[in-house]
């Protein structure tokens, strides 16, 4: 089966390049840009390789995560260029209301009583993980500044601020591909619930983090401000984007309570509109759908299997969409040109994560599955951590872009390789069950029928 879908996927691929390029050749390309085509065009051809790549990648039993980056980074710039860095930008908009759709899932999977349970190994590895891995690419990069360019040359000063930045952003992880993952196999146990309590949470003490960090590093430098600008901007952006996301569950609930039919569509109009209102009101899109899920979910007196089985039944082309578009946005030859130090950066990163998750795992009296595996859901990072290296190129252009080349570089190795350490994590923790796809019940009913033959 999965030599057939990638002989579907080949052929799907060569159809589209072969068509660009007689349009290429008789100069249509620019008329169908001016049509504004393109981006049509462009999102049909990344869901439909997404979709593929995805079912081969679950044949050989890897993540349908993985799957889908893989298919997007083969149509994207780095490879057959089926998709250009301009139609990613003008997709861009269908990756908020991906994660809006995911983190609806993953605030809907806190559950008070669980969390509560297990709060002490949250708060431990939350704690310990962030700490250990800051000090550890902090301290490389401060200690082997002469092998780093980004840092070559430059003061003391410069160097520990450098480091510290770098530091602050390098240990951010990615919450949408720990509850893809989650969801695609469909695990239940300790060893989930604490990779989803940790990676939602990180993401505020991170983005706190990075905040303090920046308003530090502007203030020791010549020429920098004091940071205050960045107090309101994250109190607006942090607390309101929960009271709206709380709003939003309420309405949500109100909904539910009200009107029994079409749900699907109703969350769906509401990941969309959250990614509007978002995008005016300069929110966290993320926050304010985990608060929402998280409403329905403990707040709220209505049943949430209903609004759970909506975003459920929504979220698999958003989710290829989501990942396919990150993979189009690889671009391989950043890692060509720093790859040694990429490398390392991601080894010292990984092992970093693995004794703090540890270590805060055994202060928190977590079960030894939890010890032994949750360091497996923080290798990937994805969004957030791009956002905050864009941020402070701005503010640091003497090296900034250097730092950018970087942890772009570092984002993609571990977009590529986190999902598979994830699902292997999982595996060995016991807390996976088959998960049933749409092809995956179509092979049933054909081995069914051929074995009845």
């Amino acid at each position: 089966m999965a030599l057939k879908r990638f002989f579907i996927l080949a052929t799907l691929l060569l159809l589209v390049v072969g068509v660009r390029a007689l349009a290429d050749a008789v100069g249509l390309v620019t008329s169908l840009e001016q049509l504004e085509v393109a981006s049509p065009l462009a999102l049909g051809v990344v869901l439909l390789a997404a979709h593929l790549a995805g079912a081969v990648a679950s044949d050989l039993g890897l993540p349908r995560v993985t799957g889908y980056i893989i298919g997007g980074l083969i149509v994207g710039p780095s490879a057959l260029h089926i998709v250009s860095d301009a139609d990613v930008a003008q997709l861009s908009f269908v990756d908020d209301v991906a994660i809006a759709l995911i983190a609806f899932s993953a605030g809907a999977e806190l559950r008070l009583p669980e969390v509560r349970a297990q709060g002490r190994a949250i708060a431990g590895i939350l704690v310990f993980g962030s700490l250990v891995g800051f000090i550890a690419i902090a301290g490389l990069i401060f200690a082997f500044s002469s092998f780093f360019p980004i840092t070559q040359g430059r003061s003391s000063l410069d160097v520990l601020v450098i480091a510290a930045v770098f530091g602050s952003i390098a240990i951010a992880n990615s919450p949408s591909v720990a509850v893809a993952v989650i969801n695609d196999t469909r695990s239940k146990g300790p060893v989930s619930s604490t990779i989803l309590g940790v990676t939602v949470l990180k993401d505020v003490v991170v983005i706190l983090l990075f905040a303090v960090m920046l308003a530090v590093a502007q203030a020791a430098l010549q020429g920098g401000d004091d940071g205050s600008g960045l107090v309101p901007k994250l109190s607006w952006e942090i607390g309101g984007s929960i009271g709206l996301g709380l709003l939003v569950g309420w309405l949500v609930t109100q909904w539910m309570r009200r009107f029994s039919g079409q749900p699907i569509l109703f969350v769906l109009g509401m990941a969309v509109a959250l990614a509007g209102v978002s995008e005016m009101l300069h929110t966290e899109v993320l926050l304010m759908a985990l608060a929402a899920g998280f409403f329905v979910e403990n707040v709220s007196h209505v049943e949430a299997e209903p609004f759970i089985h909506a975003v459920e039944a929504n979220s698999v082309p958003f989710y290829a969409l989501f990942f396919a578009l990150a993979g189009a946005g690889i671009h391989l030859d950043a890692l060509t040109e720093v790859w040694y130090l990429v490398l390392i950066l991601v080894a010292v990163r990984a092992a970093a994560f693995w004794f703090g998750t540890r270590l805060g795992a055994r202060v928190g009296r977590a079960p030894d599955t939890v010890q032994k595996y949750a360091w497996t859901g923080f290798i990937s990072q994805a969004g957030v951590t791009l956002g905050m290296v864009t941020i402070a190129a701005e503010a640091f252009p003497a090296w900034g872009e250097e730092m950018k080349l970087l942890i772009v570089a570092m984002v993609a190795v571990h977009e590529l390789v986190g999902p598979v350490i994830l699902q292997k994590g999982l595996e060995a923790s016991g807390e996976t069950q088959q998960a049933v796809w749409p092809e995956d019940a179509e092979d049933r009913k054909a081995k069914a029928a051929t074995a009845a033959a």
